[in-house]
């Protein structure tokens, strides 16, 4: 048994219509805009299937899967402000700084949100 301080477990692409529900090294902060979410509910959505099917040519073997869902925030990077440790959210697969003019207008599809640290184009 893995553990559990230092692992956790994660649904694994391993090729088409191949998926492996594995033990992996726990996330850790990497740029201050980071957090680390404890995932307590999540589901499947269309671009996991496309994933899953091998329709993705970007997403190679030891990709791990799932970007939606609800949990618990559990450390936060130097440069997150709106939420700490305990905090419930959702993640969402649209991302948005809540900053620039389009994420203020609520704006968030096909722009690029000029003030995320990532330069996400949603």
């Amino acid at each position: 048994m893995a553990d559990q301080t230092t692992t956790m477990k994660a649904l694994v692409y391993r090729g088409p219509g191949e998926k492996e529900w594995t033990d992996v090294p726990k996330p850790t902060i990497q740029k201050s805009s980071d957090a680390i979410v404890k995932v307590l509910k999540t589901t499947i959505c269309g671009t996991d299937l496309h994933i899953l099917k091998g329709d993705v040519p970007a997403v190679t073997n030891g990709r791990i899967l799932g970007h939606e869902g609800v949990g618990v925030i559990e450390e936060v990077g130097t440069g997150v402000n709106n939420f700490k440790k305990g905090d419930r959210v959702l993640i969402s697969c649209i991302t948005s700084c809540g900053k620039c003019d389009n994420c203020k207008k609520l704006n968030f599809r096909r722009v690029k949100c000029v003030a995320s640290p990532c330069g996400v184009k949603t």
